[in-house]
């Protein structure tokens, strides 16, 4: 069996764009703030969703439908990765703050 390169690369475009807005969620919903200035005015206007489900699935296609996967396309999953992994650090921080704050974790636990 041969994988395909460009439905590997399409797939994983989409699952980092959907950790992206899973974890932005999250974050937004514990009184974290949106950094990325477009994201933010999406936000405010309530349609971010809608837009991240439209620019993924156009993503995704690109990518699909490329004859070899281009530098660019690579170059956009690190940076996705870069945003997810960013993304949940903020989280487990966040966590570690809440449980310190209410005892359920001493200080020394955690460095």
């Amino acid at each position: 069996m041969k994988i395909n390169k460009n439905e590997v690369m399409a797939l994983s475009f989409g699952a980092l764009n959907l950790a992206d807005y899973l974890t932005t969620r999250r974050i937004l919903n514990t009184g974290g703030e949106e950094l990325n200035p477009i994201a933010n005015f999406l936000i405010r206007k309530k349609c971010l969703g809608a837009v991240k489900t439209l620019t993924t699935l156009g993503g995704m296609l690109g990518l699909y439908v490329e004859e070899k996967p281009k530098t660019v396309g690579m170059a956009s999953l690190v940076v996705y990765g870069a945003i997810v992994a960013h993304n949940i650090k903020e989280i487990v921080q966040h966590e570690i703050e809440i449980r310190r704050e209410s005892g359920y974790l001493e200080e020394d636990t955690i460095k």
